[in-house]
């Protein structure tokens, strides 16, 4: 009987060390996979958000003769800005305050994408999407007033089912240049430069990509050029995109979607 009961313990002991192995196996090819799930999950909840920003926009646009909200603009002290998000939450009843650096630490209803990542004190994840400023315009308190535009009306708009309404970024500024053209992005200066940067940045968010809301109201990921850019000195130095997301329809045709109609 007691060597029975060795025989057996010294199986139950070998045994238990081949299914720690096991277990320690498909642990490491399954997390991956898991992890890769929960990314694409976050991917669709910022999908889902872009869509219902989308019908926030286009109701704006409804009751305001046509015309697109403007990205933002000087509120009254003239040194911080109201932003197309305050414009549009009626639509969305977040609570979004007129200025926007209220919202910094604010995790604001649809306007958060789930893999904002900016951890800093300054940190608006609010402002996890950017308008496009060709479309919105802006007449942001830090620009100077030969960079300042009005927002366009739906009429205006040529393929709108093609047009950036709407990109990711890391949440410095509320719109974007979009710029990917290197020799575009090299003839900003200061602000422009900066808030095209955001974008360049977040273009990679989601599995190498990004989504975007286009003109017609619809939300589309699209893959993003690897790398996104390139660090010369202190700059950054875009790659340009020929088949996902472009600055100007002129330069890269076969894109799916653009900045600049031109």
């Amino acid at each position: 009987m007691e060597r029975l009961s060795r025989r057996i313990v010294a199986f139950t002991l070998i045994e238990l060390l081949v299914v720690i192995a096991i277990i320690a196996i498909l642990a490491a090819i399954l997390f991956p996979v898991f992890a890769q799930a929960r990314g694409k999950a976050r991917q669709a909840t910022c999908l889902s958000n872009q869509r219902q920003i989308g019908i926030g926009v286009l109701a704006y646009v409804q009751d305001n003769d046509e015309t697109l909200p403007i990205s933002n603009y000087p509120d009254s002290t003239g040194v911080t800005n109201t932003t197309w998000q305050y414009a549009i939450d009626p639509y969305v009843k977040a609570n979004f305050p007129r200025t926007i650096n209220n919202t910094v630490g604010n995790a604001l209803s649809i306007y958060v994408c789930p893999d904002f990542a900016d951890t800093s004190a300054s940190a608006r994840p609010s402002s996890s999407y950017s308008t496009n400023r060709a479309f919105f315009g802006t007449l942001d308190a830090n620009l100077s007033a030969g960079n300042r535009t009005l927002a366009v009306s739906l009429a205006e708009l040529k393929t709108p089912a093609q047009d950036v309404f709407l990109s990711e970024s890391t949440g410095g500024c509320v719109w974007t240049e979009g710029a990917d053209d290197p020799a575009a992005y090299a003839s900003l200066g200061g602000t422009l430069k900066s808030c095209t940067r955001i974008y360049l940045v977040g273009r990679t968010r989601h599995s190498g990509g990004a989504n975007y809301l286009l003109g017609d109201g619809h939300a589309k990921w699209f893959k993003a050029p690897t790398p996104s850019y390139t660090v010369s000195g202190s700059d950054y130095v875009p790659v340009r995109s020929d088949t996902g997301v472009a600055y100007r329809a002129s330069i890269s045709p076969r894109a799916g979607a653009w900045f600049r109609e031109d």
